[in-house]
C-alpha cells in the first residue's frame, strides 16, 4: 500500500466525527464570517460561526450556520446536537410569537425535527461533545401562574445538583460532572435501588462515564434506561430525554462495544436493527467490530447494508470504499468513491481519496481530474493533503 493510500485511509478513519469545537474564547463575528467565507467547504468553520452567533443569542443566524455545517458534513454530530437543543434556548417568547404567526402545526414540526436531530447526534457519535449544552438554568418559579389560578411546582430533590453537572459539561469538565452525578445516584432518597434513579440523572451519568472511558459504568446506566423504556413502551421524552427505547438499545450496544465486550454488543446491535431497519449507524458499528477482528468480508457486508438503508448519503459509500481498499478491491472502491463524490460535491475528502486510489490503480487521467477537483474545494485544514496533491500533479 502506497504512502498516499495510507494517508487517505487515515484521513477517512474519522469520517463520523469531525473535530468538536471546544468553545474557547469566541473570536469576533467578523473574523468567523470571513473564515467561513474563505473555507466555505469546511463544516467546522460554519460550526464555529454558529457558536459565535450562539454566544450573541442570534438564534436565526446560528441555525443557518448549523444547517450549512450538516449540509457540508452530514455526519457532523456536534452540529446535530446543537440543532437539537436550539428550540429550548430560543425562549418562550419566541415560540409564542411563532405560534401566532405560523400556527401550532409549525411549532409541532419544529420540535419534532429538533428531537430527530438530537437522536441523530447520538446515533452518529455517542461520545458527541456536550459543551453545547450551555449554561443551564434552574426551572422557573415554584408558583406558576395559569388561567383560573396558580399551580405549585415541586422541585425534585436532585434538580440543583443536576443543573450544576450540566454546567460542568459546558466547561468540558466531564470528571467534575461525573463525580457530581455519581454522588446523586447514590443518594438515599432513591431507596437504595439504582433502578429508581431518575432517567435524566442516569442519562448524563452514563454519558459522563463514557467520556471518561468508564464504559462499564455506562453499560450499567444504559442497560437500566433500555429496560425502563422497554417496560413502559413509552418515549423517554416524558422525562426530558427525546430518545426512544431503540435509541437506548443502540447506545447500550455501543457501550458494550467500547467496553470490549464485542460478543455481547453484536446481538444487541442486531436487535436494534430488528426494531429499526433504517438504523444504518448500527451497521457501521458492526462493521467496525468485524474489521477490528480481521473479519473483513463480514465487515464489507455490513458496509453494504449501511449503503442500502441510507442510499442518498455519501458517507456510507465512503465507509464502503475504505473496507474495499483494505480488501485490496481497489477498482470497486474507486467506483464507490465516484458515486459518493456525486452525492456530496462539497466534501473535499472524497475527491482526494479518489485521486489517491486512481493513481494507485494506474488511472492517471482520473487521478489528475480528482486531484484538480480536490484542490478547487479543499479547506485550509487539509493543507497536508493539498501539498500531496500538488506534488502529484507537478503543480507549484
Amino acid at each position: 500500500m502506497t504512502r498516499m493510500l495510507r494517508l487517505g485511509l487515515l484521513l477517512l478513519a474519522g469520517v463520523p466525527a469531525l473535530a468538536a469545537a471546544q468553545r474557547p474564547r469566541p473570536e469576533s463575528l467578523d473574523t468567523l464570517l470571513a473564515r467561513a467565507g474563505r473555507d466555505s467547504n469546511d463544516a467546522t468553520t460554519h460550526y464555529a460561526l454558529a457558536m459565535g452567533y450562539w454566544e450573541k443569542k442570534k438564534w436565526d443566524e446560528a441555525e443557518r450556520a448549523l444547517r450549512t455545517a450538516i449540509l457540508v458534513a452530514p455526519s457532523y454530530a456536534e452540529a446535530y446536537l446543537a440543532l437539537g437543543i436550539l428550540p429550548m434556548v430560543r425562549g418562550e417568547r419566541y415560540w409564542k410569537d411563532r405560534a401566532k404567526r405560523d400556527g401550532p402545526e409549525a411549532l409541532s414540526a419544529a420540535f419534532t425535527e429538533a428531537e430527530l436531530f438530537y437522536r441523530r447526534a447520538f446515533q452518529l457519535n455517542p461520545l458527541v461533545d456536550l459543551s453545547i449544552l450551555g449554561k443551564a438554568q434552574e426551572a422557573g418559579p415554584d408558583i406558576i401562574s395559569r388561567p383560573g389560578g396558580f399551580a405549585i411546582r415541586i422541585r425534585p430533590f436532585w434538580e440543583r445538583e443536576f443543573i450544576k453537572a450540566l454546567n460542568e459539561f459546558q466547561e468540558v469538565r466531564y470528571d467534575a460532572a461525573f463525580n457530581r452525578l455519581n454522588a446523586l445516584v447514590t443518594r438515599p432518597e432513591w431507596g437504595g435501588a439504582y433502578e429508581n434513579v431518575a432517567s435524566p440523572v442516569l442519562w448524563f451519568h452514563g454519558l459522563a462515564a463514557a467520556h471518561l472511558g468508564q464504559y462499564e459504568v455506562a453499560v450499567h446506566d444504559f442497560a437500566v434506561l433500555t429496560g425502563r423504556a422497554y417496560a413502559t413502551e413509552e418515549e423517554a421524552a416524558a422525562e426530558g430525554i427525546p430518545l426512544a427505547t431503540n435509541d437506548f438499545r443502540y447506545l447500550l450496544a455501543t457501550m458494550l462495544y467500547l467496553a470490549g465486550r464485542h460478543d455481547q454488543a453484536i446481538p444487541v446491535f442486531q436487535r436494534a436493527l430488528e426494531f429499526d431497519i433504517g438504523l444504518y449507524a448500527a451497521h457501521v458499528q458492526l462493521a467496525r467490530i468485524h474489521e477490528a477482528a480481521g473479519r473483513l468480508e463480514e465487515a464489507l457486508r455490513e458496509r453494504q447494508r449501511a449503503v442500502d438503508v441510507n442510499a442518498e448519503q455519501a458517507d456510507p459509500r465512503v465507509d464502503l470504499a475504505t473496507t474495499l481498499l483494505r480488501l485490496g478491491r481497489n477498482a470497486e472502491a474507486l467506483e464507490a468513491l465516484t458515486v459518493a463524490e456525486g452525492m456530496n460535491r462539497r466534501d473535499a475528502r472524497i475527491p482526494y481519496l479518489r485521486g489517491v486510489v486512481a493513481f494507485h490503480v494506474g488511472d492517471s487521467a482520473q487521478g489528475r481530474a480528482a486531484f484538480e477537483r480536490f484542490l478547487a474545494i479543499a479547506p485550509s485544514r487539509m493543507a497536508e493533503q493539498v501539498t500531496e496533491a500538488r506534488a502529484r500533479l507537478g503543480a507549484p
